[in-house]
């Protein structure tokens, strides 16, 4: 079966979102790692909240973030690939990738409304640009398989 353009593209971009996950998942376990050299037993029963054990448990909820980022993407590239395979598959990219552009369109917004900017704002554009355009490649197929 030949593949349409937007197939192709999505191909393209589920590789890159699966590349980027990796990178986020193994970011996510550096940090466990740290948060476990920086807050020693904080982590694992003594929840004083006294210095260190602070900044460990702070590390250990970015590593949570990172990680589960990771998994979100990792989930959506897979879907995507299926769905670059076979039209038919589309509508659990789709969905996926919806409700991905949602939680980068609020996680924007609060970044910006809430003034402190955890990332850079050049890097929270790119993110939205890269979610819209996969989400409209995905909107493409699924208009091209109702045909």
């Amino acid at each position: 079966m030949q593949r349409s353009g937007s197939q192709k593209a999505l191909l393209v971009f589920s590789v890159i979102e699966i590349a980027c996950a990796a990178f986020l998942i193994i970011g996510g376990i550096l940090v466990v790692a740290g948060a476990g050299m920086v807050g020693g037993g904080a982590l694992l029963g003594d929840l004083t909240l006294k210095g260190q054990g602070k900044d460990a448990i702070l590390l250990a909820r970015a590593a949570i973030l990172l990680i589960g980022l990771g998994a979100w993407g990792l989930l959506c590239g897979i879907f995507g690939i299926r769905a670059a395979n076979d039209s038919r598959k589309i509508m659990i990219a789709w969905v996926f990738l919806l409700i991905g552009l949602i939680l980068n369109v609020v996680g924007a917004a609060w970044s910006v409304l809430g003034g402190s900017f955890g990332q850079s704002p050049a890097l929270i554009v790119m993110s939205l640009v890269f979610d819209i355009v996969l989400f409209w490649i995905a909107d493409n197929i699924k208009r091209e398989a109702a045909e």
